[in-house]
C-alpha cells in the first residue's frame, strides 16, 4: 500500500516539523531572577546625615563591600540586635524544650519589635554576658558594649558579619536557625505603626525590603533598629536584610522630626541603598 505509506510518512514529517520549535522553546532556561550585587551607592541628599554607612556581603563569593566608613562608623544597634537575643537564648536551650510562653515572647520580639519582650529575653540571656557572646561567637571586630542591648555599638561591616552569623547556623544552631529566619521574614507593621507610647507593637516592615521585587522580598529576612535619641537629638536607624545570596546593612544618624515622618526618611534611605544595588541579570 504505497499510497498509505507515503501518507503516514508525510504526517510524521509534518508532526516533527511542527513540534521542533516547541521542543527548542521548552529547553530554554528561565531568566535569572533579580538580586542584589555590590556596586556604587550614593547617599540620599536628604536628610542631612550626621552619620551614614552601609555594608554588603555577597554570600555567593563571600566578598564584603560597602561605604568607605563601613569599618569605622559605629551606631547603636537598637532593635537590630533582637535576632541575636533570640539566637543566644535558643542556642543555650540544649535538651530543654522551648516553652510556649517564651516562644510567644521571642515571636513578639522579632515580628512586632516588642521592647518589653526583648527585655525579658535579654534578662534570660544574662544581660551584658549575651552581648559579649555576640562579639565572640560572631567574631565581631569593631563592636562595643553599651549599657543595655539597644546601646551596643556596631559598625556596618560588623553588622553584616552578625547577619551572616544568624544566617549560617552559628548563632542559633541548625535546629533553630530556620525558625528564627522565618520569624524575620514575617516582621509586621509600617513606619506609621511606630509611636513612642507603644513599645509592644512598633512596626518594622520597611527599609531595604521596600525596594525589593516581591519574589525577592518574600525570601529575605529583616530586622531594623530605630530610636530617636533625645540626648543627641538624632534618629539612630539601622536596617538589616538577610537573603540566601547576600546580606545588606545600612546605618545612619540624623536630626529630624521626632514623629514617624523622621523615621520615614530613614526607611527611604535604606530603600535607596537597596534600590541602587538591585540587579536584574540579562536574559
Amino acid at each position: 500500500m504505497p499510497g498509505t505509506s507515503a501518507k503516514l510518512f508525510g504526517n510524521a514529517a509534518q508532526a516533527k516539523a511542527t513540534s521542533s520549535p516547541r521542543a527548542k522553546m521548552a529547553m530554554q532556561a528561565a531568566p535569572p531572577p533579580p538580586t542584589l550585587r555590590a556596586g556604587p551607592v550614593t547617599a540620599p541628599a536628604t536628610p542631612a546625615f550626621e552619620r551614614f554607612g552601609w555594608a554588603f556581603m555577597d554570600l555567593r563569593t563571600n566578598q564584603l563591600a560597602g561605604s568607605s566608613n563601613k569599618d569605622t562608623m559605629p551606631n547603636t544597634t537598637e532593635s537590630m540586635i533582637k535576632p541575636w537575643l533570640a539566637a543566644d537564648y535558643l542556642s543555650r536551650l540544649g535538651n530543654e524544650q522551648l516553652s510556649a510562653a517564651m516562644r510567644q515572647t521571642i515571636t513578639s520580639m522579632i515580628e512586632d519589635s516588642n521592647d518589653e519582650a526583648a527585655n525579658t529575653v535579654y534578662k534570660a540571656d544574662g544581660g551584658l554576658a549575651s552581648i559579649k557572646r555576640l562579639i565572640a561567637t560572631c567574631k565581631l571586630t569593631e563592636t562595643e558594649l553599651g549599657a543595655s542591648w539597644s546601646e551596643t555599638r556596631i559598625t556596618p561591616a560588623d553588622a553584616v558579619r552578625y547577619g551572616k552569623c544568624i544566617a549560617d547556623d552559628t548563632a542559633a544552631g541548625p535546629t533553630w536557625t530556620p525558625w528564627l529566619l522565618d520569624k524575620m521574614r514575617h516582621v509586621e507593621g509600617s513606619v506609621k505603626d511606630n509611636t513612642p507610647s507603644n513599645v509592644t507593637m512598633q512596626g518594622g516592615h520597611w527599609g531595604i525590603v521596600d525596594a525589593l521585587p516581591e519574589s525577592l522580598a518574600e525570601e529575605t529576612a529583616i530586622k531594623n533598629g530605630w530610636t530617636y535619641i533625645y540626648a543627641d537629638s538624632r534618629w539612630h536607624i539601622n536596617c538589616l536584610a538577610i537573603n540566601p545570596d547576600w546580606i545588606l546593612t545600612v546605618e545612619m544618624q540624623f536630626a529630624g522630626s521626632q514623629t514617624y515622618a523622621g523615621l520615614q526618611q530613614g526607611a527611604d534611605a535604606c530603600a535607596s541603598v537597596s534600590r541602587q544595588l538591585l540587579y536584574t541579570p540579562d536574559v
